[in-house]
């Protein structure tokens, strides 16, 4: 087994030191790339580029 610490999230080419502090604020122990996915649906949903689920309440 190797002593190498594990990689602290996405590369910073794709998280400002702003977006990586509000993910560890207030979304600590998620996945990144999860709590962004959420947020670019909701975003998308609510300018109208993403038609709702069928079945789903926003």
């Amino acid at each position: 087994m190797t002593d190498q610490p594990a990689r602290p999230g996405p590369a910073p080419r794709y998280i400002t030191d702003r977006a990586r502090e509000l993910l560890n604020r207030c979304f600590p122990g998620l996945i990144p790339a999860r709590v962004i996915e959420e947020a670019l649906q909701q975003k998308a949903l609510r300018e109208g580029r993403l038609a709702p689920k069928p079945g789903r309440q926003p």
